[in-house]
């Protein structure tokens, strides 16, 4: 976000409400003091120019004049000429806050709503590119989510055959020691279940290999995906092969991994 001064009234007499110009700026908000656009939902812009309008400067006058004239009240006729001059700046710059502050903060208000009202549109239409992005990462993942079988806390011990007192404990040393990948989902904890060895009772050791194998450019959400969905090595998806083909699911994963590893 950035903020620029306006110097001068005709420059920024615009339209008020939201518009949008040749160039693809979005025009989110224009006052006579205030002029906000934006390129995306992340790079917004705005103007601001601190002009009174005749109503300010006699509100400011009357608070000026009020605060001064008590001050002198105050005062002896020796000190008079020496701390009115220092009263008086403080007294504009008090009237300065009393006049601007209320008249600004509702221009902010209204900014705000605009800037909301731009992201809802952008929304629905789905022309803010940054935004799109993020969104069709966020519905790839809540589909590959939605698609995995997943088990709680509690029953990952039970699985495991691991003491079930304290769930959340017990699972967090097996992510601490990077062996199980781990998923936040409506504010609880899962884990997918293909990653356990229910007759072995343990996590497949291969999840630690692989864990560790993965770039830092891979998030855990692309490594399930790659886990999940099928691979042409072995005609389905890695995970179903995991305590089958272990060493092959680390090749495929290397391979994987090459263009990330070198560029």
């Amino acid at each position: 976000m950035a903020a620029t001064p306006l110097s001068h009234m005709e420059n920024r007499r615009k339209p008020h409400g939201p518009h949008t110009d040749p160039h693809g700026t979005h025009m989110l908000y224009a006052s006579d003091d205030i002029a906000v656009s934006a390129l995306t939902a992340g790079s917004v812009h705005i103007n601001v120019s601190i002009n009174a309008d005749p109503a300010d400067v006699d509100k400011w006058r009357a608070i000026v004049e009020s605060d001064n004239m008590a001050t002198a009240v105050r005062l002896t006729t020796t000190q008079v000429s020496n701390k009115v001059p220092g009263a008086l700046r403080e007294a504009m710059k008090a009237a300065f806050v009393a006049v601007f502050a209320k008249r600004f903060s509702g221009e902010i208000d209204k900014v705000v709503d605009a800037y909301r009202v731009m992201l809802r549109e952008s929304l629905a239409r789905g022309n803010d590119a940054d935004l799109q992005a993020a969104l069709n990462r966020a519905r790839l993942q809540e589909k590959i989510l939605a698609s995995t079988s997943m088990v709680d806390q509690a029953q990952a011990c039970e699985l495991l055959g691991l003491s079930g007192a304290n769930p959340s404990a017990t699972m967090k040393r097996k992510e601490e020691k990077r062996e199980i990948l781990r998923f936040t989902i409506d504010g609880r904890v899962f884990y997918p279940l293909f990653q356990f060895d229910v007759e072995g009772r343990r996590v497949f050791p291969t999840m630690a290999k692989l864990v560790a194998l993965k770039p830092e450019t891979w998030s855990d959400f692309r490594l399930l995906h790659w886990l999940t969905r099928p691979h042409l090595d072995f005609g389905t998806a890695p995970a179903e092969k995991l305590g089958v083909e272990d060493a092959e699911v680390v090749a495929a994963f290397k391979r994987e991994i090459v263009p990330a590893e070198h560029g």
